[in-house]
């Protein structure tokens, strides 16, 4: 005859109370924990496999970009940092104070459309009103000139000799992006109560 021990109590997965299981592999202790952890279950797969399908689409979006979108992509991610950078400054073209309650932009000095190479350079973008940066075309009479009182007139004649031409790639935009996301990420992170 063979000898059986009698099964061991555990520990039910939903209401943890001790129970004794009528079968093997039991988990739950009645019908009633039985449907709340089968729903438990059921939601957790649900919500892994949205999240799945979310990133599925979009990998599949970010495929269907053009050049020039990831090219704003990585221009706003640019002129973030340069207004993170530039906080506690004005406008680089006008008298408006750190204060100014209107909205600041990421002012280039060499126009991003016509110089790709340095569109994406901190030295080219600064923080800027709008009035000067939307209506009066960043404002360059007198951009230039705070300019070179902030990075020196080195720097500032390194990017007017900058004209060659330069075709980006999407792989480096993408993985621009990539890196100086990661980078904002983490200086907003850090200024977290500053901004």
């Amino acid at each position: 005859m063979i000898s059986t021990k009698p099964p061991k109590p555990k520990t039910c997965q939903v209401c943890k109370t001790s129970f004794t299981p009528a079968r093997m592999g039991a988990k739950v202790c009645s019908p009633f924990c039985a449907m709340t952890f089968a729903r438990s279950v059921n939601g957790k797969a649900a919500k892994t496999a949205a999240i799945k399908d979310k990133r599925e689409t979009k990998a599949k979006l970010e495929k269907l970009k053009k050049p020039s979108q990831h090219e704003a992509e990585c221009r706003v991610i640019v002129q973030k940092m340069a207004r993170i950078r530039d906080r506690n400054d004005g406008c680089i073209s006008c008298h408006m104070p750190v204060h100014y309650d209107g909205q600041w932009h990421g002012s280039h000095f060499r126009p991003a459309g016509n110089n790709a190479a340095v569109q994406f350079h901190l030295w080219n973008i600064h923080k800027s009103c709008a009035q000067c940066n939307l209506f009066k075309g960043g404002n360059l009479g007198v951009y230039r000139p705070r300019l070179i009182a902030k990075i020196g007139i080195g720097r500032v004649e390194w990017l007017e000799s900058q004209n060659q031409a330069v075709k980006t790639n999407v792989p480096y935009l993408i993985r621009f992006k990539e890196v100086m996301g990661k980078r904002l990420r983490r200086i907003e992170k850090q200024l977290k109560g500053q901004l």
